[in-house]
């Protein structure tokens, strides 16, 4: 349980960027001084191991920030200091945001979750479902919209894909131009599986991104600008980093080598310093700590924050519960199995105790990550206990949620 407090109020009320929005009340930190020392001394275990060069981490608790830390540095050989305002490549934390995005116009009654993708992308009523055989089948049913939010299309990435799909689904014909001309050409593509018969981690929140665009009228970004980063104060997020004073913020991308970490490339080949060509709601946000945890504490709350509804209570329930066919068990890539893993329309949710994948994880905590093993996780249970941990390395690892989810659940877990 906590400490005594060492309590530290921000002043005032922040201005709301939006008019569209009344003046949002300021967050509150209760700064933790055991928390702090307990996640810095796990995070400075990671570093002395030489795994990560630096990370950012935030826990929130009861609606109140308890820890904010920089730890380490930005960039291995320049000594810039992690600090808490550090800019990251969230990725695939995109992806929450999106179909949060997409689920109000669900509930403006935009589309239907069994309606199919064709209804309103009519290519992909014409897709097929790839066999070992090289052979390609008509569907047994259509893809849904559900089964976007669900990653149970059959629509993968290309490291998700099989061998055989692998070059197709990575091409730069697919990957080379605007999101509406990505969406034509990945409907000419074989489907991996039958939809709704498995779970494979894919392009499914683009193709979400790019139904959003055709129901609400806007681009993605300028629809998540005005219905989420601005009233949610989120400043330091969006698809690319405008100014210089900003870029300054940014952390470099890390690889994991033999003898530690050293300066890499970003796995997307995203340069984020100038409007990209193809706005991903799959992973093209970059972002910090405290903005995506405005996101996370609305969704906590229910749908609610700053006197703003974004959600309805009981749509954000259908984010945070698993949301798979009693077919698929739980999520998995290749040989990683995450037992006890469903997924809701949005997030992973834990829907038992693992015995072999993550053991401190409670029932009901939801999450994800980003492919430089950014990691965030919720735990309603617990107070909704909120944690963030920002890193830039690559290929994606476990380290930091490893080293802090145990000691921050031992002291925050009710």
């Amino acid at each position: 349980m906590r400490s005594e407090f060492f309590v530290c109020f921000v002043g005032g009320f922040l201005a709301a960027v939006s008019p569209l929005f009344a003046e949002p009340s300021a967050t509150v930190e209760v700064f933790d001084p055991e928390v702090d020392s307990s996640v810095r001394q796990a995070v400075e275990e990671v570093m002395a191991e030489q795994k990560v060069a630096g990370s950012v981490t935030l826990v929130a608790q009861g609606g109140e920030i308890v820890s904010l830390l920089g730890h380490g540095v930005r960039e291995i050989n320049g000594g810039a200091k992690m600090t808490p305002d550090t800019i990251f490549r969230i990725h695939s934390m995109t992806k929450a945001i999106v179909s949060a995005a997409a689920l109000q116009q669900w509930e403006k009654g935009e589309f239907q979750l069994d309606d199919p993708v064709a209804k309103y992308l009519p290519d992909y009523g014409e897709m097929g479902v790839w066999h070992e055989s090289g052979k390609v089948t008509p569907p047994k049913r259509a893809i849904t919209i559900k089964d976007l939010f669900t990653h149970t299309s059959g629509l993968p990435y290309g490291f998700t894909a099989p061998p055989e799909l692998v070059e197709a689904y990575s091409s730069p014909k697919l990957w080379g131009g605007d999101l509406k001309q990505f969406c034509h050409e990945l409907a000419h593509l074989p489907l991996v599986h039958e939809p709704g018969e498995s779970w494979r981690y894919g392009v499914n929140t683009d193709v979400l991104g790019r139904l959003l665009e055709i129901w609400s009228g806007q681009p993605l970004d300028e629809y998540l600008q005005v219905a989420f980063f601005d009233p949610l104060q989120m400043s330091d997020t969006g698809f690319w980093i405008e100014n210089e004073a900003d870029q300054n913020r940014f952390a470099p991308v890390h690889a994991s080598r033999k003898n530690g970490v050293e300066t890499g490339a970003d796995p997307l080949g995203q340069k984020y310093l100038a409007e990209p060509k193809m706005i991903s709601g799959g992973g093209g946000l970059v972002s910090t700590a405290k903005d995506y945890y405005q996101f996370l504490q609305m969704i906590a709350d229910g749908g609610t924050r700053f006197d703003h509804q974004f959600l309805k209570a009981e749509t954000v329930a259908l984010m945070t519960a698993n949301q798979l066919p009693k077919g698929v068990p739980q999520i998995f890539f290749g040989d990683e199995q995450r037992t006890k893993v469903g997924f809701g329309l949005g997030f992973s949710v834990v829907t038992g105790t693992s015995t072999g994948w993550d053991e401190a994880a409670p029932i009901d905590e939801f999450g994800w990550g980003g492919a430089a093993s950014c990691h965030y996780w919720v735990s309603p249970k617990d107070d909704n206990l909120i944690v963030i941990t920002l890193e830039q390395t690559v290929p994606y690892n476990w380290n930091l949620e490893r080293a802090v989810k145990p000691v921050v659940y031992e002291l925050l877990g009710k």
